[in-house]
């Protein structure tokens, strides 16, 4: 009777766990290695909106490529996380998901996170939201390590710690991104 609230409890706590290892490792503007690379922009609840992105191989299943796009404040401190996950490595549009980044499967998912503090305190989840918009990013270039993406998406916030400013949901339109995918030696 009571599996499934645990179990959606158990997989809540490993994404966010997931994403607070994302968070140590790039809670500063320069993140691991000087990743960030090009640029992110996509209206956010009708506004204007830009962050700093990068690709990675996702691991460990390879299962094509993760966009980490993080926004920072004026002193450089992480705010806001968007995370499309598990997104093929070639031309074409892909729906977004309801899918975990660990899951083994072809779905493409997506999550947004807040932080709090000096970019080491996670705020605020959110986990998609379907019906408010086409949930979907698109591969339009590849070329070399460069990618070029265009994406939309929804979300509802699903744990909060008291970041009053952002709302309990949060929809991306016309967002484009230009980055290097980063691939492990």
């Amino acid at each position: 009777m009571f599996q499934m609230p645990i179990l959606f409890a158990m997989r809540l706590l490993i994404s966010i766990s997931i994403i607070a290892l994302i968070f140590l490792v790039a809670c500063s503007k320069d993140g691991p290695d000087g990743y960030y690379w090009g640029t992110a922009t996509a209206r956010f609840n009708n506004k204007a909106w830009e962050a700093d992105p990068y690709a990675i191989v996702n691991a460990p299943y390879k299962q094509g490529i993760d966009f980490l796009i993080h926004k920072f404040n004026s002193q450089g401190f992480q705010r806001e996380d968007v995370f499309v996950y598990k997104v093929p490595e070639q031309v074409g549009k892909y729906p977004i998901s309801q899918t975990e980044v660990r899951d083994i499967d072809s779905l493409v998912g997506a999550q947004f996170f807040t932080v709090l503090d000096d970019g080491g305190v996670l705020g605020d989840s959110y986990s998609l939201l379907e019906g408010v918009v086409d949930n979907y990013v698109e591969i339009t270039k590849i070329k070399g390590d460069q990618v070029w993406a265009e994406f939309q998406v929804a979300f509802v916030k699903v744990s909060s710690n008291h970041t009053p400013e952002y709302p309990d949901t949060i929809v991306f339109t016309k967002g484009k991104i230009h980055t290097l995918i980063v691939r492990p030696e």
